[in-house]
């Protein structure tokens, strides 16, 4: 019962913090752009995305393979951490020498760079704190970092908000980031420190190149999905400036923030698939098949919603300065729909073995966005890059749908896609002809979708005995 009740806190407490950090960080990066305007926000979206993506240059993979390895080995713990420590700060240190020429060689105006030096030292302590974390996760104790992770965020989200409101500075915001997350490592170190493990420093040349090797398969995987998300801002940064970075942003950033949602989905199914499949195939067929027929229920009407009432949201969260993003929250209201299917196709991939595939899946897909966005974006600006993004998208999807039906389970996926299509059908109809809020519109149509769902009879005995058999699990 214990172990039970553990796993219990430790789910719960971490989902309640990651919702915490979306909403605040999604908190932060709207008043930046209402407080600062479209040019300045620009600017902030592209030193937080240049730093995110040259930060895994530091981190290699390291963080994903520790949790891994050291729930597996305690005893040497201590070695784990103090070596990767070390390798972490020598990498953050090429780095961000690194970071400094290319800027230069870029002719970034000095404000950028040292928006970029802030949010890339940032994004270091961040890293090492997300290792430090993997000790929590090792002793299953994973509210520690629910609550420290909480607490940071939201520290940010209040001092942000006023160095926002009355300095009206981002750099006073980068130097927040900075101070914050540096605080953040400190009380983790010695929450370690105090309750699981007195780390000490204990260099092991041999050692640092067998967490290299081990780390090498995770890196990939982690370098071509940080630059599939986000070197479209990059790129429109040096191709177009600052201000069509500020208004893709506006768009892109809300499409991210949904993102969450089959995130937190398969994160809880992922120990279920992950069980030996070919023991309890037919078990994992079942959460498989029903979980696309979910993810789809939700995402296509939140795609077609966000589609039609796209001027209303950018016009309530913003202002009248980033109408423009409305045509780019249109494009990628789509990309919403395919990023929940390829949610559950890419974790499958990871449950049956074939995370190979997965990775150069993934590699393709940010191969084939960048093409797309060095195609696009001189002629169609943030347009265009909202066009790759899109389009690198469905063909991840089909990537790696087509390959789980061919070697995993294949199944009518037309039987599963016309209902919801005929309910965001009539919904979209409701939708387009109400002239009221926003919120009163969004109620009526989830009101109006479900209820076509429930008259077509979407749903069937064997979701209610899923439904029922996930809440009383133990």
């Amino acid at each position: 019962m214990d172990s039970v009740k553990r796993i219990a806190i430790n789910t719960v407490s971490l989902s309640i913090a990651e919702i915490v950090v979306k909403v605040a960080q999604f908190i932060i990066f709207v008043y930046v752009a209402r407080q600062l305007g479209n040019s300045i926000f620009g600017r902030f979206n592209f030193a937080y995305s240049f730093s995110l993506i040259a930060v895994i240059f530091a981190d290699i993979g390291i963080n994903y393979m520790i949790v891994r390895e050291v729930s597996r080995k305690k005893e040497l713990l201590n070695k784990f951490i103090s070596n990767s420590l070390l390798i972490k700060i020598v990498l953050g240190i090429i780095v961000f020498i690194l970071t400094v020429i290319i800027l230069k060689t870029l002719n970034y105006p000095t404000e950028t760079r040292v928006l970029v030096y802030l949010l890339l030292l940032y994004m270091f302590f961040r890293s090492n704190t997300e290792l430090l974390f993997s000790v929590f996760k090792a002793f299953e104790r994973m509210h520690y970092e629910a609550l420290i992770k909480s607490l940071g965020i939201v520290f940010i989200l209040v001092f942000g908000i006023l160095s926002l409101i009355f300095v009206k500075n981002i750099i006073v915001l980068g130097f927040l980031y900075v101070l914050t997350e540096f605080l953040v490592f400190l009380v983790t170190l010695a929450v370690v420190m105090t309750k699981f493990v007195k780390i000490k420093l204990e260099v092991d040349f041999l050692f640092i190149k067998k967490i290299i090797s081990l780390a090498t398969p995770f890196s990939l995987a982690v370098v071509f999905a940080g630059i599939y998300f986000y070197i479209d801002t990059i790129m429109l940064s040096i191709m177009k400036g600052d201000v069509p970075v500020g208004i893709y942003s506006a768009s892109y950033n809300i499409t991210l923030a949904l993102l969450f949602i089959p995130g937190m989905y398969t994160s809880a199914i992922y120990p279920i698939l992950s069980s030996d499949y070919e023991k309890f195939r037919n078990k994992v067929i079942l959460i498989y098949e029903r979980s696309f027929k979910y993810l789809y229920i939700l995402g296509l009407p939140i795609s077609l919603g966000l589609f039609i009432i796209a001027r209303n949201i950018i016009l309530f969260i913003y202002d009248q300065n980033y109408s423009s993003s409305i045509i780019a929250l249109k494009i990628l209201s789509w990309f919403i729909l395919f990023k929940f299917l390829s949610y559950l196709t890419g974790i499958v991939l990871s449950s049956i073995n074939k995370q190979k595939f997965r990775m150069y899946s993934q590699g393709a897909a940010a191969l084939l966005n960048l093409i797309l966005n060095l195609i696009l974006i001189p002629k169609y600006s943030f347009i265009g890059a909202g066009i790759a993004t899109l389009i690198s998208e469905m063909v991840l999807f089909a990537f790696t749908f087509a390959f789980v039906s061919k070697h995993f389970y294949a199944f009518n996926v037309f039987k599963i896609l016309y209902k919801p299509l005929i309910a965001s059908v009539i919904m979209s109809i409701v939708i387009i002809f109400l002239k009221i809020n926003m919120f009163v519109i969004i109620i009526i149509g989830a009101i109006v979708y479900f209820s076509i769902l429930f008259l077509l009879r979407t749903f069937d005995e064997k979701d209610y005995l899923l439904v029922k058999r996930l809440i009383t699990a133990k």
